[in-house]
């Protein structure tokens, strides 16, 4: 690495371009450019590399900086620069500094070609070399990410063995580790020889589960929540379904799984160690909020997470909204031994919605199993008993039994706030006995959301939703027809005012499709700003189907609880503007 350093007088301007200049303080300046062999396509990246970590700038905000001092950080500034930039692959940086005034200093940069990967030597060894484990090898080596010929930075390269090495600790190799690690590099050429050797250790397996923190609740009763099989090999990604069981019951505040890796039994089993907190049994809550959708709202909610002694967690509300009012009541059970979630349903819910009052008192029961945040099926019955208003001039009186049939698929690289991956719900209802129900009827409905990032600060989300309702003409209850518009709809519209006209009201169609497709562009970690344009609606027969479209803009917040959105839609069938609030991702 040379540097070579020169203060003097102010001097005619070389063929330098001009880069940027800092002045941090009152008083004292400096000024960057770079010689016109010099044209680096990362000049803002190197730019705000030397603007935040070079010192001089730092001592350029306090006020005690005097003549001396001054003169100190710019004899050693040329270093820091060759420093700073080796990391970003600038191994043989020329700076010469000089003072045209007293407080002003300038730094003339001449840059290197950026070094490149010449030759690459990953050796793995270890147990992963016996045949069993031959595609965690492959995969292992395909997958260096610092190739020959790639740019070396020293971000790639630590990047690189982070990730080689997570490649096996994530799996059966949990105590592996690099016992060579070195990058060469050739000042005269710009080229880089990596070398790297990584052991494996021995391929683990899961030994027992043992549970430690329980209070209320018998291990037998929550033994069944383990997901781990003793004998199965060792997953990261086993430990976090495994820690995902026990917190979706809710009744633990915190849940810590370890697998004691570091001290194998031996037969080379790890046993996993759960440490709960449990939350308290019976808890009571009152929440006030408001929803551009339903309007201002109070919620009394009362949980009992012990109902019976038998771990049953009830949870039951009252919610009063200014266009919604319910009662709910919901009980779910442990999973069972076989990995069946059970929950009875419970709910009296009246809405008064574009001209349509309906009041409906549902009880059903459901049964889940699968892995919730991968592929997860359920099926249920529900007995409906709903009473219509239309326009205050029209009543009926409408019941239904139905048996349902669903599952949801989901892939996201995160579970509250995703940035690539997509999720599918879909969902069957049947009708079948017309003895108990006023008529025979099927309804169809699927919802896709997809998440794909354009670039490291830029994303897209796209959704779309279809459903269907086949049946004699009177038979299908309104709980069970279609309306659009609203937040996680047809944005620019109110919540379900889109659908059949029938005199002043607007009542609910047989079909339904809705989509939206949606650009975020971040503008620091936590905010961002979205463009959106959305299109749907719901009619009696999709020979009536006549979509409208909303479109607008809106801002993004990522909260600890999940994405905050606000939204300004225009929707262009009422030509009127709306705000939209949203919360979380709707799964």
């Amino acid at each position: 690495m040379l540097t070579t350093t020169i203060i003097t007088t102010p001097a005619a301007q070389a063929k330098d371009s001009d880069w940027f200049q800092v002045k941090q303080g009152k008083t004292y300046q400096t000024r960057f450019s770079l010689d016109n062999d010099s044209a680096p396509e990362n000049k803002q990246q190197l730019r705000e590399l030397l603007e935040k970590h070079l010192t001089l700038h730092e001592a350029m905000q306090n006020p005690r900086m005097n003549e001396g001092e001054w003169r100190r950080l710019i004899q050693k500034t040329p270093q820091e620069i060759a420093d700073l930039l080796a990391t970003e692959g600038y191994f043989k940086v020329k700076t010469v500094a000089y003072q045209p005034s007293a407080h002003v200093s300038e730094f003339r940069i001449h840059l290197p070609p950026q070094a490149k990967v010449s030759k690459v030597s990953v050796l793995l060894t270890g147990e992963i070399q016996q045949p069993a484990y031959k595609e965690i090898l492959e995969n292992a080596n395909k997958n260096w990410r610092l190739q020959v010929n790639n740019v070396f930075t020293q971000q790639a390269w630590a990047a690189a063995k982070r990730d080689l090495l997570a490649s096996l600790l994530q799996v059966e190799f949990p105590n592996a580790k690099i016992t060579q690690s070195q990058a060469m590099v050739q000042p005269q050429t710009q080229e880089v020889s990596i070398d790297i050797a990584v052991d494996s250790g021995p391929a683990v397996r899961f030994g027992k589960v043992n549970i430690h923190g329980l209070k209320h609740y018998p291990e037998t009763l929550i033994r069944p929540l383990n997901t781990v099989k003793a004998g199965d090999p060792y997953r990261q990604s086993d430990l976090l379904l495994l820690q995902n069981s026990f917190m979706s019951t809710g009744k633990f505040s915190q849940v810590d799984v370890v697998a004691n890796t570091q001290a194998l039994n031996p037969d080379r089993t790890a046993d996993v160690d759960v440490t709960v907190r449990e939350m308290e049994e019976k808890s009571f809550r009152i929440g006030v909020g408001a929803s551009t959708n339903t309007g201002a709202r109070i919620v009394f909610n009362y949980t009992d997470r012990n109902l019976f002694d038998r771990g049953l967690l009830w949870d039951s509300s009252i919610r009063l909204e200014q266009r919604l009012q319910a009662a709910t009541s919901n009980i779910n059970f442990l999973m069972d031994a076989k990995g069946y979630r059970d929950s009875i349903q419970n709910s009296l819910t009246r809405t008064d919605l574009e001209g349509q009052v309906t009041t409906a008192l549902q009880n059903g029961v459901r049964r889940y199993w699968g892995q919730p945040r991968k592929f997860e099926q359920f099926i249920g019955a529900n007995l409906l008993y709903e009473y219509l208003q239309v326009d205050d001039v029209t009543s009926q009186f409408n019941k239904a039994l139905t048996v349902t049939y669903g599952f949801n698929l989901r892939d996201l690289d995160h579970q509250q706030a995703p940035t690539k991956g997509w999720i599918l719900n879909t969902q069957f209802q049947l009708s079948p006995f017309e003895q108990i129900s006023d008529g025979r009827f099927l309804q169809s409905q699927a919802r896709a959301q997809v998440f794909y990032p354009l670039t490291s600060s830029t994303q897209w989300l796209g959704r779309l939703e279809v459903g269907s309702v086949t049946g004699s003409a009177n038979s299908v209850p309104a709980t069970y027809l279609f309306r659009a518009g609203g937040d996680q709809s047809v944005r620019g519209y109110a919540f379900q005012s889109l659908g059949v006209n029938e005199g002043g009201a607007t009542v609910g169609g047989r079909v339904l499709l809705t989509g939206s497709s949606e650009v975020v562009q971040w503008l620091t970690p936590s905010w961002g700003a979205a463009v959106f344009v959305d299109f749907g609606n719901a009619a009696n027969s999709w020979k009536d189907y006549d979509p409208v479209l909303g479109y607008g803009v809106g801002a993004r917040f990522r909260s600890p609880i999940g994405p905050v959105g606000v939204d300004i839609a225009y929707g262009e069938e009422t030509k009127e503007y709306r705000l939209h609030f949203n919360l979380g991702v709707n799964f």
